[in-house]
């Protein structure tokens, strides 16, 4: 039993539906490659992307190593990748795509008969078919049926629709199997001729149309999907800068007293109640940019909220004997926090717990440095170390996530900050089984479940 869900763009509404399907099937999700830099640690210390932890926890599953064998994340230098959950070093673009035929075998050893599959991108593009992991090459080695999410709000839904069928070889089109409408706002019945212009044509099923809907939607899976959100009295502006990453944790925000946005100009966060610094791929790169934009002067003046590579920032030095986060050996925090940063080549990808002053904390940990305490105190006991720091206006830690534990949603009142979320897994589970009950009211489930069962994954 498998099924691939793919597209011809990104953001087309992939995840959500996979997500939805994963619930519905008792399946399990999977994708072969995935480009983000929002991570998730398994519970033996993998890394996948955090969208298939997200499906996987949704559906009441550990997340796994299996749920994503390659996992890839830009940085300055080229991009970091992932196998089975362990990095294997930098590469740059034409070197990694070269190993694709490498990849290949643990990606066909993680399918399993249970898989919703997610494809990346578009699965049609001429220059990377024959090296895509996620759909193309899914489908053609294995035999899989597709169905297309495409995305109707964007326009251009049933031309590039057309567009892949018949860009795929002939010999495969018949396992474009049908399609469904996303983001749809209007008249369902104004629709009709299109889609069945697109059955007549390539012989694709309409699976159902899902209309356009604020609520409808999942926690970002990249800076595709960053926009404004809350209507709270109290201003939060999160730092946009280069490689942000692991930043759909905040979404903790959207059950709170907050109105967050997402700002790129000092202008911008100068009548924020608290500034927060996100995670980074890049400390030295996110840095570098901070400064040249001016934002040195109105993070010096406000209440601040520092996570992981943003806590980084805000010591004396960090120091990069392996060339891991820039392209000098040492470089110049911003020098409100006395700690130091010294980077080795182990990252520290785990699920931690720990306790503060403000009570427990849970989260995650995905870092490279180890944080070197000066004149300032750590403000957490994890596991096996300790981190954080509070001091004056600034709260900082390398934990992501705490929002949704006792301790960060009692350490953001000392801001005048007020989160109700319950726990991360919690808060998955309830919007994905919201999610689920709107896709099934939309969508021919039947269908579509049909179509998994019938297919078989090839043995190896």
């Amino acid at each position: 039993m498998a099924l691939i869900l793919a597209s011809t763009m990104s953001d087309s509404g992939k995840s959500m539906v996979t997500a939805a399907l994963v619930k519905l099937f008792h399946g399990t999700p999977f994708k072969a490659q995935n480009m983000s830099l929002n991570s998730y640690p398994t519970k033996d210390g993998g890394e996948i992307s955090f969208i298939q932890a997200y499906q996987a926890m949704g559906s009441g599953l550990s997340p796994e190593r299996i749920h994503n064998p390659v996992l890839l994340k830009p940085s300055p230098g080229g991009v970091e990748v992932v196998l089975m959950g362990s990095s294997i070093g930098l590469f740059k673009p034409g070197g990694y795509y070269d190993w694709v035929s490498k990849a290949w075998t643990y990606v066909r050893e993680s399918v399993r008969d249970t898989s919703v599959i997610e494809g990346a991108g578009g699965i049609a593009e001429p220059n990377f078919m024959d090296r895509d992991l996620s759909g193309f090459l899914m489908a053609k080695e294995l035999k899989l049926p597709i169905v297309l999410v495409l995305d109707i709000d964007r326009g251009g839904a049933f031309a590039s629709a057309y567009g892949a069928y018949s860009m795929f070889p002939p010999s495969l089109r018949d396992q474009l199997k049908g399609f469904i409408i996303n983001k749809f706002r209007g008249d369902p019945v104004l629709l009709q001729p299109a889609i069945d212009w697109l059955s007549e044509k390539t012989g694709m099923k309409h699976f159902g149309t899902i209309p356009y809907a604020d609520d409808f939607d999942i926690m970002a899976e990249d800076s595709m999907n960053v926009k404004e959100f809350g209507d709270g009295s109290f201003n939060v502006s999160i730092v946009s800068y280069p490689y942000m990453s692991n930043f759909n944790e905040f979404q903790a925000l959207s059950k709170s007293n907050a109105s967050v946005r997402f700002v790129r100009k000092p202008s911008q966060a100068k009548t924020s109640d608290l500034i927060i610094l996100p995670g980074t791929k890049s400390s030295y790169a996110s840095l570098k940019w901070l400064i040249e934009r001016g934002f040195s002067d109105v993070i010096k003046s406000k209440p601040v909220l520092a996570i992981c590579g943003g806590f980084q920032m805000l010591g004396r030095k960090l120091v990069d004997p392996y060339g891991l986060e820039s392209p000098v050996s040492q470089f110049d925090g911003l020098g409100l926090l006395d700690v130091d940063v010294i980077y080795d080549k182990k990252k520290r990808v785990k699920l931690v717990r720990g306790r503060g002053p403000f009570g427990e904390v849970t989260g995650y940990e995905v870092r490279r440095g180890s944080i070197i305490y000066h004149s300032t105190s750590p403000l957490l006991d994890l596991d096996d170390a300790k981190d954080g720091a509070y001091e004056g206006q600034i709260m900082a830690l390398s934990v992501h996530g705490s929002l949704y534990s006792e301790f960060g949603r009692n350490a953001v009142k000392e801001f005048g900050l007020r989160i109700w979320a319950s726990s991360l897994e919690d808060e998955v589970k309830t919007q994905i089984e919201f999610l689920s009950r709107r896709v099934k009211e939309e969508v021919d489930v039947e269908g579509l479940r049909a179509l998994w069962e019938e297919s078989m994954i090839p043995r190896v």
